[in-house]
């Protein structure tokens, strides 16, 4: 727990104790998919220093939020990843980000990879009951995630073996221009800030199914 705690019993203070600290919550996000080195989380979080997210980082494996793990191959090194305590956080998140999503815009500030693909799951729209599912692999960098969406919600993998229908390839500001303003999949791709494989319509309808004002 943080040094400083604000001494009530509510379970909002003492969950406040525990991840309420600057950037505590950040690094919760970037873990939610999957475990990270910590020179992955500087380069998410560019903002943080690196000593207060060493602390940061101290604080939440004490608390047992996350733990350090074995990370590789192909090069060995210890990453961090979330415990069951930090993966139940992941509601948490998703609400905390539909409410903060409603009280300024979407545009101009800079976003992770990680942090948009939780905001997938905010402004998912299930389509019809008896609709199929639809898989995309989006790809920023070198991330790649499969989201595959259903009528009975969406989920996101990062990695992924599974068959898609097909392959997004863009930064993290298109793929939000793609959800939020209208752009659509050809027209980015005619404009070279998509790089696209598979079937071009069913990128359409995936991206349509994401509702920015909800």
């Amino acid at each position: 727990m943080s040094q400083r705690s604000y001494g009530d019993g509510c379970g909002t203070a003492l969950a406040l104790d525990v991840v309420g600290e600057r950037w505590a919550l950040h690094v919760v996000r970037e873990l939610v998919f999957g475990p990270k080195r910590f020179r992955d989380l500087r380069n998410a979080l560019p903002n943080a220093s690196q000593n207060v997210l060493s602390q940061r980082l101290r604080e939440l494996e004490d608390e047992g939020v996350v733990r350090r793990v074995e990370f590789g191959p192909p090069v060995s090194a210890w990453a961090y990843e979330l415990t069951d305590s930090g993966r139940a956080l992941e509601p948490v998140l998703i609400e905390l980000a539909r409410w903060g999503a409603g009280r300024a815009t979407l545009d101009g500030a800079e976003m992770s990879t990680d942090a948009f693909m939780l905001l997938l799951k905010v402004f998912y729209r299930p389509p019809a009951p008896e609709t199929p599912a639809l898989t995309v692999r989006l790809v920023v960098g070198v991330d790649a995630f499969e989201v595959t969406a259903t009528p009975s919600g969406v989920t996101v993998v990062r990695g992924g073996q599974s068959e898609v229908h097909a392959t997004v390839r863009a930064d993290v500001r298109t793929l939000r221009a793609l959800i939020f303003t209208g752009l659509t999949v050809a027209a980015a791709a005619d404009a070279g800030d998509v790089q696209l494989s598979g079937d071009a319509d069913a990128a359409q309808r995936f991206f349509r199914l994401f509702d920015k004002e909800r």
